[in-house]
């Protein structure tokens, strides 16, 4: 087998909540709720349809191959089809993210904590490891980054050898990866029956499969299951935590390939040879900065993973990342690599496995940067912006679990934008849209407006900014988005204390209807100026706030009162009756701020 070692060593995992003794729920108040302010009371609705997600921005993820799973047949005998999933909706996560992931892995349910993983070590020679790195680059940001630290920083320590999972192995090319059969036989791939790794999740465990409401005392499946996927490609220490002491357990002077990017302070590594159990050790691809603020490593001998992050509390509102050391009950459903902050696509991406690539640098399209909705270049700080063009971002995702201690993201999967050199918060990215909500600032005019991928940052856009840019949110273009709101706040079809979504009957998948004269509406829009007390672009809204300018609306003609209040990020209400002398359609809906019109051509249906 040339210069590479073969895999020596089985290893067992202990991952996620293993030995976490805390059941405390964690309430999980990161995402933003939409209010409807009726007769005086402000009513939450959590599953409001009018989320941009659903409505506005929505997108899917198209898988490709990569990384499969084979499943044991306790998968879908626990679960049916919970095997299926794995193979499309988890592996399209690892396929659309990156591109040269060459891993099969087995799946089984047993005994044994949330989750575990286990598979053969495989040695490199450290030379060979950096060059393999270093050819591996191509051009990305961070891999760029992480071969310069690895030659700078390691180098001067390290002259033996590197322990690589098999998946990293084959994914940088050597030859020669020793696998682990189903039975935990060691095998040589890429032989048939022979996988990089096995993952077994609990036979016990209370586990959510993302169907329903989850339970204060269940798991989230797939967080956990991506927790034991990414340890089997690579995310693995050499340090032992099991004992009294920490130690290395790969032999002396040889550190994992994750270990090579572990550091105290700007420059100083720690090196397998000086561990210690203080805290403050934290993962860089560049030898500088924290791959996320005031994110460390578990350093102490308590048996949870040396390589996994710090968790929080389980009572606290985070923040939480697939690859943290202890799990929490009730909390976090619907986290994933793509959407916690890119914690882990950075740490993947270092360790060797590239980013998909797009066909070049992200360009904007001539005129591409509009209000959401309007499409107008001209929009108002703290709204929502829409951004076409092309190669924009490697994935399709929306920020759904990257909202943390109620900051909205700047960055997503790997994408940024720059609006007059500040940074945007980013709710949804797909190759040819974006959409963002534009920071705070109290410049007007003309700027300049950049998209920054892991390929590189974009020719300059422009975009105006004024005090304000108000345009309806709607459900086609054409007719807006509203709902006429019940007192339960629940969104029940033909329900009765139900309320409705607003919109011609039968033209939608959804169930919609026209709203009645002297009925009250809630429409929903962007731009329409600040509020009083202030709202901070970036942050989650938790209470109403009115809008400091009035508004002038008419619905066919017929002038309406109301008062706009700022309700979400960006997201603006305004609570109506229609008028008793408004034309039985559709009517033309027209809003006016501070002298400026909203967007022809919107419509609400009357009845």
């Amino acid at each position: 087998m040339s210069e590479f070692l073969g895999g020596i060593r089985t290893i067992n995992k202990r991952d996620c909540a293993t030995k976490n003794e805390n059941l405390t729920r964690h309430t999980d108040s990161r995402f933003a709720e939409w209010g409807v302010k009726l007769h005086g009371a402000l009513i939450l609705m959590k599953s409001s349809p009018f989320r941009l997600a659903l409505v506005l921005l929505s997108g899917a993820v198209v898988s490709n191959a990569g990384i499969t799973f084979t499943c044991d047949p306790t998968i879908n005998a626990t679960v049916p089809g919970l095997c299926n999933t794995l193979q499309t909706t988890t592996a399209g996560i690892y396929n659309n993210t990156f591109s040269n992931i060459n891993a099969n892995v087995y799946v089984t349910f047993g005994a044994t904590g949330l989750g575990s993983s286990s598979g053969f070590d495989n040695f490199v020679p450290y030379s060979t490891y950096v060059s393999a790195a270093t050819a591996n680059a191509n051009g990305s940001t961070v891999q760029t980054a992480a071969a310069a630290a690895l030659k700078n920083n390691a180098a001067p320590i390290y002259t033996g050898n590197v322990k690589v999972s098999a998946a990293q192995g084959l994914s940088l090319g050597f030859p020669g990866m020793t696998g682990i059969t189903s039975t935990s036989a060691n095998c040589e791939l890429p032989a048939t029956g022979c996988y990089v790794g096995i993952i077994t999740m609990s036979n016990t465990a209370s586990f959510y499969y993302r169907t329903g409401t989850i339970a204060s005392t269940a798991y989230d499946f797939f967080t956990t299951f991506e927790h034991e996927v990414n340890e089997v490609l690579g995310t693995s220490s050499c340090t032992d935590t099991s004992k009294a002491t920490l130690m290395n357990s790969c032999g002396p002077g040889i550190p994992a390939a994750v270990d090579l990017f572990r550091y105290s302070a700007p420059g100083k590594l720690i090196p397998v040879s000086s561990l210690s159990t203080a805290p403050g050790a934290y993962f860089s691809y560049d030898g500088t900065n924290n791959v996320a603020p005031n994110l460390f490593f578990n350093t102490l001998s308590n048996g949870n993973d040396y390589a996994d992050f710090i968790s929080a509390d389980c009572g606290s509102a985070g923040p939480f990342y697939v690859q943290n050391g202890t799990g929490c009950p009730g909390g976090s459903p619907g986290l994933d690599i793509t959407n916690d902050g890119n914690v882990e696509i950075n740490t993947l991406n270092a360790l060797g496995y590239t980013l998909t690539p797009v066909a070049g640098l992200p360009a904007v399209s001539a005129s591409g940067v509009v209000t959401t909705g309007l499409k107008a270049t001209t929009a108002e700080p703290g709204s929502w912006v829409t951004i076409y063009g092309t190669n924009l971002a490697p994935t399709t995702t929306n920020w759904s679990n990257a909202i943390v201690n109620g900051n909205l993201p700047t960055s997503l999967g790997g994408v940024s934008v720059s609006i007059n050199g500040k940074a945007a918060y980013i709710y949804y990215i797909s190759p040819t849209q974006l959409n963002v909500q534009a920071p705070d600032d109290a410049a007007t005019g003309q700027v300049n407006v950049t998209v920054t991928t892991p390929t590189g940052t974009s020719a300059p856009a422009t975009v105006t900014l004024a005090s304000v840019s108000p345009a309806f949110f709607t459900l086609d273009g054409k007719y807006v988005a509203g709902v006429i709101p019940s007192a339960t706040g629940a969104y029940l079809p033909g329900t009765p204390n139900s309320y409705d979504l607003v919109g011609p009957t039968g033209m939608f998948p959804y169930s919609t209807r026209p709203v009645k004269k002297g009925e009250i509406v809630a429409l929903y829009m962007t731009g329409f100026g600040a509020g009083s007390p202030a709202v901070a672009a970036g942050k989650v809204v938790t209470s109403a706030s009115q809008t400091i300018y009035p508004v002038s609306l008419s619905i066919g003609g017929v002038v309406v009162s109301g008062t706009a209040y700022i309700t979400g990020a960006g997201l603006y209400q305004m609570n109506i009756t229609i008028p008793a002398t408004a034309a039985s359609g559709d009517n033309i809906l027209q809003a006016t701020v501070n002298g400026v019109q909203s967007q022809t051509g919107v419509y609400i249906t009357v009845q």
